[in-house]
C-alpha cells in the first residue's frame, strides 16, 4: 500500500509538471506569440526548474525527511499553480510592455510563472525516493522504477493536455485543475504519518497570504465587449465587436474584421491588395485560399463572382465553425470549407486551380512547410497552365525586419517566372523597412505585366475589391530588386523563426 502511494505522488506530479508546461504555450501566446523562442523558453525554463527541485530535493531529503514535509513541498506549488490564472495577464502584460526582445521576453515571463513551481515539483522525485528506500542495496531500483512512473506521468500529463483538455476546458481551468490536484495529492501521504499540523498550516497560510496578495496587486484587464474567448488546438481565439465591426484575433494578432453594415465588405486593407491576384486571373474559374479567419475573402469573392468554385482549407476545425456563426460565412455549392492542413490538402487533391492564395501567416510565426521550395513546386502542380500564387506575408520589405518577405520571394522566384511585390501600408509613407502586410503574386507567364496595366484591370473590375483610390496600388508596387541577404528556403533548411524575429 505504502508503495502504491509513493507510485500515486510522482505520477501525478509528473503529470502536473508537463500539463503545465503544455498550458503554458496558451499563457504566453497572446503575449509573445507562439514562435520557436517561447517554447525554446518553456523547455528551458521547466528544465532548469527540475534541475534546481532535483538537488534542492535531494538536499532535504538528507536532512529528517518525512512525509510531512513531503506534504508541504505539494501544497505550495499547487497553491502557486491555482493562483496563476489571477496574475498572468497582468505580468505578461507588463513584461510585453518592456520590449525586452522577441527572445528575452517569453523567457523572463516564463522563468516569472512557471520557475517557482517547477522548483518545488521537481522535489518531488528525489525526496519520495529517499522516504521509498528502506535499504541501501534497494536505492538503485527504487530511483529507477519511481522515476520511471514519473516520467510516464509526465507522457500522460503531456499528452492528456495537448490533445484533449486544452480545447474543452480552457487554459484557466485548466491551470486551477491543476493546482487543486497537487493540493489534493498531499492528502495521499496523510494516511502514512500524523501530519504536524502546525507546520502545515503555517505553509499553507503563508501560501495562500503571498499569492491572494499577488491577486489583488495584479488585476486583469477585461476586454468591454467580448463575445467570444476560445482556446483551440491552434489557437486562442478571441471575438470582439465595437460599432462598427467585429474582429477576431488568434492569440495577439488580428485575423479578420466583419462591417457589421455590411458583412461582405472587405475591411481590412491588406484584403483589398490580395484581389489584385484576380487582375493576372479575371477569368478563374477555380481558387484555392489556405487559410480562413473571419472567411471575410472567400466571403466577398462568393458574392462577387457566383460563377467562381472556392475551397478554403483552415487547419483549426474551430475556426469554421466560427466563420460561420460569428461573421456570416455560408458554404454553398461554389464555396466549400475544409478542415486541413493546406499542404496536405494539396498533396491529396487532383484539382486544377486558376488561383492559389496563401492567408495563413502570422507576424510572429510563418508555418514554414508552407513556405518552402518544395511548397511551390507543388502549387505549381496543381496550378491550371495560366494560374498564380498570391500569398500575404507580414513583414517588412527592406532593413532587417524585411528577411522574411525576401527570403520567401526569393524562394518563390526559384519556381515561378514573374514575382510582384506590394506593400500594402506603402500609400500612407510607411517607410518600407516597417512591418506590414506584403502582398506577393507569382506567375507563370515569361513577360512581365506592367503596373499601369494591373491598375487599368483594377479599375475595370472595380466591385469594391480594390484599395480606394485606385492609384493607391501603384504606390505600394515595389518593383526594385531585393537584396538576396537571405535563404532559400527548403524542407530542410527553413530558419522561419529567425528570419521573423532578426
Amino acid at each position: 500500500m505504502v508503495q502504491l502511494l509513493h507510485y500515486i505522488v510522482v505520477f501525478v506530479s509528473g503529470a502536473v509538471l508537463m500539463a503545465l508546461e503544455i498550458v503554458g504555450s496558451r499563457v504566453l501566446a497572446p503575449y509573445f506569440g507562439s514562435s520557436i523562442f517561447v517554447w525554446g523558453s518553456l523547455i528551458s525554463v521547466v528544465m532548469t526548474a527540475l534541475s534546481i527541485g532535483y538537488y534542492w530535493g535531494g538536499w532535504m531529503s538528507a536532512r529528517e525527511p518525512s512525509y510531512g514535509k513531503l506534504a508541504v513541498l505539494l501544497v505550495i506549488p499547487g497553491i502557486a499553480i491555482f493562483f496563476l490564472p489571477f496574475i498572468y495577464p497582468a505580468v505578461n502584460e507588463w513584461i510585453a510592455a518592456m520590449d525586452l526582445g522577441t527572445r528575452l521576453s517569453p523567457l523572463v515571463a516564463c522563468s516569472a510563472l512557471f520557475l517557482l513551481p517547477g522548483v518545488f515539483i521537481g522535489t518531488i522525485s528525489p525526496y519520495v525516493i529517499r522516504l521509498a528506500a528502506t535499504q541501501l542495496r534497494t536505492v538503485g531500483s527504487t530511483a529507477g522504477t519511481l522515476y520511471a512512473v514519473s516520467t510516464c506521468g509526465s507522457i500522460l500529463g503531456t499528452l492528456l493536455t495537448a490533445f484533449y483538455l486544452i480545447p474543452v476546458l480552457g487554459v484557466s481551468n485548466i491551470i486551477h485543475t491543476l493546482g487543486v490536484t497537487l493540493v489534493s495529492l498531499s492528502l495521499v501521504v496523510v494516511p502514512l504519518i500524523r501530519l504536524q499540523r502546525v507546520t502545515m498550516t503555517r505553509a499553507v497560510t503563508a501560501s495562500w497570504l503571498l499569492f491572494g496578495s499577488f491577486n489583488m496587486l495584479w488585476t486583469p484587464v477585461a476586454w468591454a465587449k467580448t463575445l467570444l474567448q476560445k482556446d483551440t488546438f491552434y489557437h486562442r481565439i478571441r471575438i470582439e465587436e465595437d460599432d462598427e465591426a467585429r474582429y477576431m484575433y488568434f492569440d495577439r494578432t488580428l485575423q479578420s474584421a466583419m462591417t457589421l453594415k455590411d458583412p461582405a465588405a472587405l475591411r481590412l486593407v491588406y484584403s483589398r491588395y490580395t484581389s489584385l491576384g484576380l487582375t493576372f486571373r479575371p477569368d478563374a474559374k477555380k481558387m484555392l485560399i489556405i487559410g480562413l479567419g473571419g472567411g471575410s475573402i472567400p466571403k466577398k469573392l462568393n458574392k462577387e463572382f457566383p460563377n467562381l468554385e472556392i475551397d478554403a482549407i483552415e487547419i483549426d476545425p474551430e475556426v469554421i465553425k466560427i466563420a460561420k456563426d460569428h461573421f456570416n460565412v455560408k458554404e454553398s455549392k461554389n464555396l466549400r470549407l475544409h478542415a486541413q492542413d493546406g499542404r496536405l490538402f494539396l498533396t491529396r487533391t487532383q484539382n486544377q486551380y486558376d488561383v492559389i492564395m496563401l492567408d495563413a501567416y502570422f507576424t510572429d510565426a510563418m508555418p514554414f512547410h508552407l513556405a518552402t521550395k518544395q511548397f511551390f513546386e507543388l502549387a505549381q502542380k496543381r496550378l491550371t497552365p495560366n494560374g498564380i500564387v498570391v500569398a500575404n506575408l507580414i513583414s517588412a520589405v527592406t532593413g532587417p525586419s524585411g528577411k522574411i518577405a525576401r527570403s520567401f520571394v526569393r524562394t518563390k522566384r526559384q519556381v515561378f517566372p514573374q514575382t510582384y511585390v506590394f506593400a500594402a501600408r506603402r500609400p500612407d509613407n510607411v517607410s518600407l523597412e516597417t512591418i506590414q502586410n506584403v502582398i506577393v503574386i507569382s506567375t507563370r507567364d515569361k513577360q512581365r505585366v506592367d503596373i499601369k496595366e494591373i491598375v487599368k484591370r483594377a479599375e475595370t473590375m472595380g466591385k469594391g475589391l480594390f484599395p480606394d483610390p485606385i492609384q493607391d496600388i501603384a504606390i505600394a508596387y515595389y518593383d526594385r530588386p531585393l537584396a538576396e541577404d537571405v535563404p532559400i528556403l527548403t524542407d530542410d533548411y527553413a530558419p522561419t523563426d529567425n528570419l521573423l524575429n532578426p
